[in-house]
């Protein structure tokens, strides 16, 4: 039996995917020892995987359970984001090498996400799996998507971070000459001897062009125990409309009050996700046929869904197509107009390109997609490709392909 390794950034959106394929690996008898936050403990555990707190590797402070919160790092500054991450895996490189001398493993598993990981298989000659919950895209579809004048813009605002990116990545080519370091935009998509990606073959945009050793396998989805707290006695049968902008941009008060004024007099119910920071009292009158809370049971909530609109994160969008819900997708970062774009391409949903969009808008929208069935006889195609791309089993046999060759 195989032993691994992995590393990840302390997010939800990149940690939940992975579980899955946690407890697929240690039902077969391979031991995955994972190096997160405190606050990951109990769900890694219930994996099955060994869990080890970076703290008890490295300082505490050099990655905290908040470090993209502390940091204020999101999707709307990715060469900010890459410059931290790219400062973190220098500055924690030297302890997690002396834990992979110490543990022997056979490969290491890290978040594409998570420069570390990749960097300490290069370091230390092992194997490494990538598990990636992004598109793979590159800068002329980041163009063709969000248009040249808005990338110029993002460049030219981004460009002290991108000069700092390119210092600490000088940096780290010199203290390991073994590592050549990517440009900004794929250093967010570390890919690795083998790849596994949470979304399938028709859903990535021209994944032909890809490398083979890049495994789609769909999304990592379980069943979920009823969350007790959510009043499902409320739910009377009417067609459901769900809100959430996701776990991360979600403060956006000006949203869910456009989301009252264009819902309040249908003859939907709503279900709207406003984030923990969110103080719903805020907001102010909430219409009737509303029910908002800080945190929805995502994956419950979608099964009862006519319609979701959202943010356009790769989880929320696999996870209701996933159900066959078609979509109304309003972004709020430059790499979930990606997103957006492609739902829109294979017809599954709408684009809305404001990240306020007008009450007007939303009601548009949110007509078109629940009165046309070409909308869900879409998503369910796309969701077939999903249900049908292997899940966490086809990740495991990869993964065993991958260490039998070893």
């Amino acid at each position: 039996m195989a032993k691994l390794l992995a590393f990840n950034v302390p997010t939800t959106g990149h940690v939940n995917p992975t579980l899955p394929v946690i407890r697929e690996l240690t039902s077969r008898g391979h031991t995955v020892t994972y190096y997160l936050t405190e606050p990951y403990r109990k769900a890694v555990e219930a994996a099955g995987g060994e869990f080890c707190p970076y703290d008890s590797g490295i300082p505490a402070a050099r990655i905290p359970p908040d470090y993209f919160e502390r940091r204020d790092l999101d999707g709307s500054r990715p060469a900010d984001t890459a410059r931290n991450l790219a400062a973190t895996a220098l500055d924690v490189l030297p302890d997690l090498l002396k834990i992979v001398e110490a543990e022997q493993p056979d490969a290491i598993f890290h978040d594409s996400m998570c420069p570390w990981g990749w960097m300490v298989a290069r370091v230390a000659g092992l194997s490494n799996v990538s598990s990636t919950t992004l598109l793979s895209f590159d800068p002329l579809m980041m163009i063709r998507t969000s248009g040249l004048f808005p990338i110029l813009r993002l460049g030219f605002a981004s460009f002290p971070y991108l000069r700092q990116f390119t210092q600490k990545a000088k940096e780290i080519e010199r203290a390991y000459p073994v590592i050549t370091m990517p440009d900004f935009i794929r250093f967010m998509d570390m890919r690795g001897t083998l790849t596994i990606s949470y979304t399938s073959s028709m859903f990535q945009p021209q994944a032909d062009r890809l490398a083979p050793d890049v495994k789609f396998v769909g999304p990592s989805i379980e069943p979920q125990p009823r969350d007790s707290d959510f009043p499902w006695d409320a739910l009377d049968g009417r067609p459901l409309i769900y809100i959430s902008l996701g776990t991360v941009i979600n403060q956006n008060a000006a949203f869910y009050r456009s989301s009252f004024d264009a819902f309040k007099d249908t003859s939907a119910q709503v279900v709207m996700s406003v984030g923990k920071a969110t103080d719903i009292a805020a907001l102010g009158s909430i219409p009737p046929n509303f029910i908002v809370r800080n945190y929805i049971p995502q994956l419950e909530i979608l099964q009862k869904a006519t319609a979701f609109v959202t943010h356009g994160g790769m989880n929320s969008i696999h996870e209701a197509l996933y159900y066959n819900v078609p979509l109304i997708v309003v972004p709020q970062s430059p790499e979930q107009r990606v997103v957006a774009k492609r739902v829109k391409e294979l017809g599954a949903g709408m684009h809305l390109n404001n990240a306020t969009p007008s009450a007007s808008d939303l009601a548009r929208a949110a007509q078109f997609v629940m009165n046309d069935p070409k909308y869900r006889e879409c998503a369910a195609l796309v969701g077939e490709s999903l249900r049908s791309a292997g899940g966490p089993t086809r990740a495991a046999d990869e993964i065993e392909h991958l260490i039998r060759a070893l």
